[in-house]
């Protein structure tokens, strides 16, 4: 009888070299575009064109590429017994974040908003973590309370109580977009667990009154609302509608091959945020309709790849590692999605990175770290399969 032995730390080099080959892709478009982004800003801002075009975002990748190595050495079955203590460690730092702008207050806030704590060279921001952790823990959830997932008291309301302290924590300080997010994986992970759908569609409805009514009593929300609807108009390119407004005519310009890679002049002040929120807008800008679509592509071929190797799972009789998957695909496809929605004018606008691509420390680490958990889970389906061939 043969032993069978763990999957080794690179194991999934071999597991899925389509998968590996399409993410290492988007990482490399990802600095390429990043870099490209910070080109036209104004010399008296070297120094930050220096450290976000030239160190920041290779930094960043190195940290992220690191933390996925390391989440290929940790067998799902420990993330599984992790995943109490890691969620409860994000609301924790959600707290430190409300802490941090109730006692320091105007001095600390940026657009708005307090979001990140300061470590130094690098700033944390626990919402992009949360995501992961959230995914794990409501993946938990459900293998711990299968039998209890279809009635309302023993199955949707005790996570259904946790998940509103951390929506409550989120919108403090504000982070909308982190919110929805969060949110609808949580919810897509009940429903893949097997949730009733009498229970699971009043919810989603009751999700969209909340997020509804959030929208309609913040006065900057509804503004972005109303803009959304005719963004060009005179009347609002001068206030919120200028973003969407220069994403289209970034847009526009690029045409079916783009203008040509460091070209594009929308991120010359037309396009707020062109390495961050509105980077797929300046995307299509330099390579065009072409370029955009296969990026979207490589987004869809992951999304996919993602519920496969969930499916997988599910059918070895592994289902915390199936939902992981499953949601890390749902994550991943839903605020690409989202991102792509609000820069090409599908959406009213909201702030969230492109996954891979768009610069930013904290969600290239949480992306890294998804991307890590399903390698090593589709690593674990395929030593599965060889042991039982065994």
């Amino acid at each position: 009888m043969l032993i069978q032995q763990p999957p080794t730390p690179l194991s999934w080099i071999g597991a899925d070299r389509i998968l590996l080959s399409v993410f290492v892709g988007l990482l490399l478009v990802g600095l390429v575009m990043v870099y490209s982004a910070n080109l036209p800003l104004p010399s008296n801002n070297a120094e930050s064109v220096f450290w976000r075009g030239m160190r920041g975002h290779p930094i960043h990748l190195l940290i992220g590429l690191a933390a996925l190595l390391i989440m290929t050495r940790i067998p799902t079955a420990m993330l599984q017994s992790l995943s109490t203590p890691l969620f409860f460690l994000g609301i924790a730092l959600l707290l430190v974040v409300a802490a941090m702008k109730i006692v320091l207050g105007p001095a600390i806030v940026k657009d708005g908003a307090v979001r990140a704590i300061p470590l130094g060279l690098f700033t944390l921001q626990p919402a992009e973590l949360m995501k992961f952790f959230s995914l794990l823990f409501a993946a938990a959830y459900v293998v711990r309370r299968q039998d209890r997932m279809h009635t309302f008291v023993r199955g949707l309301l005790p996570i259904g109580f946790l998940m509103s302290l951390v929506m409550l924590l989120l919108l403090y300080q504000p982070d909308l977009g982190s919110t929805m997010v969060i949110t609808l994986i949580t919810a897509a992970i009940l429903f893949l667990g097997g949730m009733s759908l009498r229970i699971f569609v009043p919810l989603l409805l009751a999700l969209g009154v909340v997020f509804a009514v959030m929208v309609w009593l913040t006065p900057w929300r509804l503004m972005r609302l109303i803009s959304y609807l005719s963004p060009c108009d005179p009347d609002q390119v001068q206030n919120t509608g200028f973003q969407l407004c220069g994403a289209l005519i970034a847009f526009g310009r690029g045409g079916f091959f783009g203008s040509g890679l460091g070209t594009g002049i929308a991120k010359m002040g037309h396009l707020p945020l062109p390495h961050t929120d509105f980077i797929f807008a300046m995307m299509g800008e330099e390579i065009g309709f072409v370029g955009v679509t296969l990026v979207i592509l490589a987004f869809a071929f992951i999304v996919r790849r993602a519920i496969e190797i969930g499916r997988i799972a599910m059918s070895q009789e592994r289902l915390f590692a199936g939902l992981v998957a499953q949601g890390i695909g749902v994550w991943l496809g839903l605020q690409t999605l989202i991102h792509v929605g609000v820069n090409t004018g599908l959406l009213p606008t909201k702030g969230l990175t492109l996954p891979f691509i768009s610069h930013g420390g904290s969600s290239m680490l949480a992306v890294c770290i998804a991307m890590g958990s399903l390698l090593r889970i589709d690593a674990e389906n395929r030593q599965h399969v060889r042991g039982s061939k065994a």
